[in-house]
C-alpha cells in the first residue's frame, strides 16, 4: 500500500478516508482544513462533517479534479486534509498558558494574511521581538504550512501559534484577558509612535492589499498608523508587523 502522507508544494497533506478519519480523531490539533469532493455522499460525507465539526476544523467542498491536482496519481477517495507541521493552539489554550497580569505580554493577531511567506516572516519577527504568540483565522487566510515554517527560519516550531474562528470575537476575548488591542491601519490619525504601548498589548495586522477589516478595526481599543513619506502608499504586511512588534519592545527597554 502506498504511503498516504507526503510533502506537496511544501505543504503536508493527508489523503484517503481512513488516514483522514484517524487524523481528525487522534490528532485534531494538527489538522488545519479538510477538502471533501462534492461527489462523496452518504455515510462518508456525514462522518467527515461530524468529525470536522467536533474538532473545530474547517471543511470545504470542492470539485473532484481539485483533489487530483493536489495529489496527482493517488487515490484520494474524495478527501484530503492539510496538516500543520507544528502544534496549533486555540486562543483559549494559549491564554491559559500565559502569565497573568501585570506580567508584560505581547500577542499578534493576523487578520487574514494571504501570503505564507508573509506569515512566516511575521512569526519570525514575533519571536525576535519577544511576543508570546501569534494568532490567525482558520478561514480566509493562509495557514502554517511547510512554507510558513521554512520562511520563519524555524520560529514557527518555537512560537505558540493559535488558530481562531473569528477575528473580531478573538479581539473581545483578548480584551477580556487584559490585553489592550491596537489595530494597524493606514487611515488612523494617530501614529504607531504616539506613545508607549501598554505592557499587555495585542497587535492586529490586516491582510495584504485590503488591510484591516472594518469589523476588526471597530473592535480594537485603538487604531494606529505608520507614518510614511514618498508615493509607496503602504508597507508589506510583515514589515508593518515587525515595526509594531519592535516598537512595543522598545517601550519595554526604556
Amino acid at each position: 500500500m502506498k504511503n498516504e502522507q507526503r510533502k506537496n508544494n511544501s505543504e503536508d497533506l493527508c489523503w484517503g478516508r481512513s488516514p483522514v478519519f484517524s487524523l481528525l480523531e487522534q490528532s485534531p490539533d494538527r489538522c488545519m482544513k479538510v477538502l471533501l469532493s462534492k461527489t462523496v455522499q452518504g455515510q462518508t460525507k456525514a462522518r467527515v462533517a461530524e468529525l470536522c465539526k467536533n474538532a473545530g476544523v474547517s471543511l470545504q467542498y470542492v470539485e473532484a479534479n481539485a483533489l487530483d491536482r493536489l495529489v496527482p496519481g493517488e487515490n484520494t477517495q474524495g478527501v484530503v486534509a492539510y496538516m500543520a507541521p507544528v502544534k496549533l493552539w486555540s486562543a483559549e489554550e494559549l491564554l491559559a498558558e500565559l502569565p497573568a497580569p501585570p506580567v508584560p505580554s505581547l500577542l499578534l493577531l493576523c487578520d487574514h494574511i494571504q501570503d505564507p511567506h508573509n506569515l512566516g516572516a511575521i512569526i519570525r519577527s514575533a519571536e525576535a521581538a519577544g511576543a508570546s504568540g501569534v494568532l490567525f483565522p482558520k478561514r480566509g487566510g493562509c495557514l502554517p504550512t511547510g512554507t510558513v515554517l521554512k520562511t520563519s527560519a524555524g520560529a514557527a516550531l518555537r512560537m505558540p501559534l493559535a488558530m481562531v474562528g473569528n477575528v473580531s470575537q478573538t479581539i473581545s476575548l483578548l480584551q477580556d484577558a487584559g490585553y489592550w488591542v491596537i489595530g494597524l491601519t493606514m487611515d488612523a490619525p494617530e501614529t504607531l509612535f504616539k506613545s508607549d504601548m501598554p505592557a499587555r498589548t495585542a497587535l492586529v495586522i490586516g491582510a495584504e492589499g485590503e488591510g484591516l477589516g472594518a469589523l476588526a478595526a471597530k473592535s480594537c481599543d485603538e487604531l494606529r498608523s505608520i507614518p510614511m513619506q514618498g508615493d509607496t502608499g503602504s508597507l508589506n504586511a510583515s514589515v508593518a508587523a515587525a515595526l509594531a512588534l519592535f516598537e512595543w519592545t522598545r517601550s519595554r527597554k526604556q
